[in-house]
Order: structure tokens, then C-alpha cells, then sequence
């Protein structure tokens, strides 16, 4: 099928019309409940947790990949972009440094926040104004707040887009906008060049290293994932073998290296400390079993000796102080986690 506009004649292939398809069931998703749940459940490993704004994120990440490689490479003119039949590997090194040195400053907020609270780089930030939403070195969303600014407008209210975060992140989260928009273009100008099956495999890798970039940070599944497979499409350059899984794995390790040394390391296992940031009235704490209590100006710090594990006791926290406080800083426990049935996240989680 062929679409003439202008002087320019535009054939509508398979990844067209995927790509169409996929926007449209974005669309969809984000429109109704009918689906969602299904796909949602379909994209979990992928998206480590899949919720239905990072389900409607990725599809149109992916149907908008779709569509614009198929035309660049229908189209004479775009394809100058290349002056030669390898250039299409500048652009895609230069997407995955941007990605990595994105990722870096991403976790250079999240201590500067903590620096500016005098709190310890290991914990988890809870704002609560206007809606709670968390944010911490192990799962970063200081770049989610800059696209739920822009995105709350819109999106249905039971979509937490993660704006509360913002007031902690500005100014530095803004340069995601002109770092996605560079990562996006350019890893688009350099996968479109690749063979189909390694064009396919840089389309979801890319989109999922940007929703990991946006909803999770360096050590997030989507973003190691992403990030590791565009590694390997730039080292492989087209081609087939295991010795192409060499230095991306090795990358790869030390991230995953990184990631472990800060949440085993960071964990508090004795007790959790709770900072509150600027309390407005008292608290019933008695669940919390309370072993200490400091106030230090605008702070009160609670000293927590309970076993409740971490994922349930920022539940509870929520409860507590949603209303009563502007935010909260507290210290987690990476072993919590282990083998334990109340911290399985459920399939529907925004």
C-alpha cells in the first residue's frame, strides 16, 4: 500500500502498520479499562512492574520507533543523514552515552535532595503534597517528576505520574527533556540502519531504556535491560556470535555491581530511621514501635525498632503522615524483601 504526499511516496509496510496498531492500543488502554490489566501483566518482566502509564509510555515509544525507522528508510533524503554505511554507529554510541550519563546525574539529584535535608543518601524519599509518590537511589523517579508535570494534564488520576517529586528535583531534572528527546532521536538514526531482527531488538531496547530511565534510574530492570541489549546492537554492528556479549556484559556487571554494594550496603537491618520534614500535628506511632524521638528544627526523627517490612511499613507511613507532613526520609532494609509474601508488588500498581 502506497501513500503519495507531495513528491514523496510513502509505502505502508508491516512496521507501519504495527507501529500504528501499537499507538492506537495505547490510546486504547489509556482511554478504557477493558485491556489493560492483560497487557499490563503481558509487559511485567519487561517493565519491572508494569502499571498502566509505563504500559501506555512503551507502546507508544515503540509504534512511534516503528513507523519512523520504516520511513527513514523509505526516504532519499533522510538517508543522508549517513555519510557512509557505518556512521549509523556514531549515533547510536552517542544515544547510549547520553543514556548512561543521564542516568548518572539522575543519581547525583537523589543525593544532592538528601544532602540538602542533612539525611543519609540511603533513603527513601516520600513526598506527600499533593499525592505521595517515593523516590530513592535503588529506584530513582527524579526524572518521572519533570514528565508528570507535563503529563498530569491528561493522564486518568489514578495514574501516579510521580509531579510531587518535582519542588525536590528542580532545577537539575529538567535537563531530561533535551537528553530524552537527544536519546530518542539519535538511537532512532541508529537502529534504523541495522538488519530487521537487530532493528526489532533496538526498538524495544530503546524504549525500555528510556521508561527505565524515567521510571526507576540506573539500577531499574527496564534501563540495565535496555541499555545492555543497545550495547550489544552497537558491538555486534549487524552481525551474529557469542563473543559480541563480552563487553556488554562486563558494562552491565558493574552497574548490577553498583547497584548491589548500595542496597545491601545502604541497608539498615537493627532499625529504620524516619525523618519527618516539617510534622504539623502529633502522630499516633504507637504501631510504629518507636525507640527514639529527635527534633532537629524542621525535622523530628523517629528511631523505629519494628520488623514490619519495608514495602508495608511505607504503606503505613503514607497513612500516617499523608497530610501531616511534607515529606519523609527513611532508611531501608534490602533483606525485608527476602522470601517474605507481604512485599510481592501486585499486578495493578501506579
Amino acid at each position: 500500500m502506497f501513500i503519495k504526499f507531495r513528491n514523496l511516496e510513502i509505502k505502508i509496510d508491516a512496521p507501519i502498520f504495527l507501529g500504528i496498531f501499537l499507538i492506537l492500543l495505547g490510546i486504547f488502554i489509556l482511554e478504557t479499562n477493558y485491556i489493560d490489566s492483560f497487557v499490563t501483566q503481558l509487559l511485567w518482566i519487561l517493565l519491572e512492574g508494569s502499571s498502566e502509564g509505563k504500559t501506555v509510555l512503551f507502546l507508544g515509544l515503540l509504534g512511534s520507533l516503528f513507523i519512523l525507522s520504516s520511513l527513514i528508510g523509505q526516504n532519499e533524503n533522510t538517508l543522508k543523514i549517513y555519510k557512509n554505511d557505518t556512521y549509523y554507529l556514531k549515533y547510536l554510541k552517542t544515544a547510549i552515552i547520553i543514556l548512561f550519563v543521564s542516568a548518572v546525574i539522575g543519581l547525583l539529584i537523589e543525593i544532592h535532595i538528601r544532602m540538602q535535608y542533612d539525611v543519609s543518601i540511603f533513603t527513601i524519599l516520600t513526598s506527600m503534597d499533593p499525592n505521595t509518590s517515593t523516590t530513592s537511589l535503588m529506584h530513582s523517579h527524579a526524572y518521572k517528576s519533570v514528565l508528570g508535570f507535563f503529563s498530569n494534564s491528561f493522564v486518568p488520576s489514578h495514574v501516579n505520574t510521580g509531579s510531587s517529586i518535582l519542588k525536590y528535583t528542580l532545577p537539575y531534572a529538567l535537563i531530561i527533556i533535551p537528553a530524552a528527546i537527544s536519546i530518542y532521536f539519535l538511537g532512532l538514526f541508529g537502529l534504523s540502519k541495522l538488519p530487521i531482527y537487530h532493528r526489532i531488538l533496538s526498538i524495544i531496547s530503546l524504549s525500555m531504556a528510556i521508561i527505565g530511565l524515567f521510571d526507576g534510574g540506573m539500577f531499574s530492570q527496564p534501563f540495565i535491560f535496555g541499555l545492555g541489549l543497545l550495547l550489544l546492537m552497537y558491538y555486534a554492528r549487524g552481525r551474529y556470535g557469542f563473543k559480541y556479549f563480552l563487553k556488554p556484559v562486563v558494562i552491565i556487571g558493574y552497574i548490577l555491581l553498583i547497584g548491589i554494594i548500595f542496597e545491601v550496603g545502604g541497608s539498615n537491618m537493627d532499625t529504620h530511621t524516619l525523618t519527618v520534614i516539617n510534622q504539623t500535628e502529633p502522630i499516633d506511632m504507637s504501631q510504629y514501635d518507636v525507640i527514639n524521638v529527635e527534633e532537629k528544627g524542621d525535622k523530628i526523627v523517629y528511631t523505629l525498632n519494628t520488623t514490619t517490612p519495608d514495602k508495608q511499613l511505607i504503606r503505613e507511613v503514607f497513612q500516617s503522615f499523608k497530610g501531616k507532613s511534607d515529606a519523609t526520609f527513611m532508611t531501608w532494609n534490602f533483606f525485608s524483601y527476602i522470601d517474605n509474601p507481604n512485599t510481592h508488588v501486585p499486578i495493578r500498581q501506579h
